[in-house]
């Protein structure tokens, strides 16, 4: 069955897929994102739609649409970048990997979105990346990072990387941590089959920019990959 629906994925979802990728990098040569994020939202939703994934959202407070975010997932599959888009209650500029802006359609996307390049193996080119995340956060729009820099391999969280949270200090921005599950049963790392099934989207308490203030880059660290392990564990 496995085979038959990743058949079906390749069939249909796909070309879905890059119909909208197409009609979006289209709209966006003559409207500004804000014109047509909610759009592109009601698409990538229509995209899990077709996929037969049921997605259910969580909060643990509610999120202040008028301010900015520093919003922390978990990373789990390729399917990771529409979920976010789809369902984070803001527009968001994302860091990503470098390689993700060669990409077709995908990569253009992204580049006229506003997303940021992070060179993963260069210290200096991945603390200009921050650099730049952080006059994104201070003056237009929320930013999303993944902590652990990476697709997990094997469901559990990584080891998380220090510079999203000396973001997070330099930028004076509230952290939202969130935990994605069931995500890694319908597809992850090294896997080019698909499942269906839903997804649990937990959008965790704020830590505000007060407290965060108040901590080190290493307790922060700590902190919230205590929050994001907790929020994965209640849905699993």
């Amino acid at each position: 069955m496995k085979y038959i629906y990743s058949f079906y994925i390749l069939l249909v979802v796909v070309p879905y897929f890059i119909i909208v990728s197409s009609f979006i990098i289209i709209l966006m040569s003559f409207l500004p994102r804000e014109k047509i994020y909610k759009i592109y939202k009601v698409l990538l939703k229509i995209f899990f739609i077709l996929m037969f994934i049921k997605v259910k959202l969580e909060y643990e407070e509610e999120i202040d649409t008028s301010k900015n975010y520093l919003y922390m997932p978990n990373h789990v599959s390729i399917l990771d970048a529409p979920l976010m888009f789809a369902y984070t209650p803001h527009i968001i500029n994302a860091l990503e990997a470098e390689d993700h802006f060669k990409w077709p359609l995908y990569g253009k996307i992204i580049t006229k979105w506003g997303n940021i390049p992070v060179n993963r193996k260069n210290a200096k080119s991945s603390y200009t990346s921050m650099m730049k995340a952080k006059d994104v956060l201070q003056k237009r729009n929320s930013i999303l990072i993944y902590p652990e820099g990476g697709r997990t391999t094997d469901g559990k969280l990584k080891r998380f990387k220090k510079l999203p949270f000396h973001l997070a200090k330099e930028a004076g921005t509230s952290i939202i941590p969130m935990g994605i599950s069931g995500l890694y049963n319908i597809n992850h790392k090294g896997s080019l089959l698909f499942n269906w099934g839903k997804i649990t989207i937990k959008f965790g308490k704020i830590i505000s920019a007060e407290e965060i203030s108040k901590m080190t880059e290493d307790e922060l660290l700590l902190r919230v990959r205590s929050d994001i392990e907790n929020l994965i564990s209640r849905n699993s």
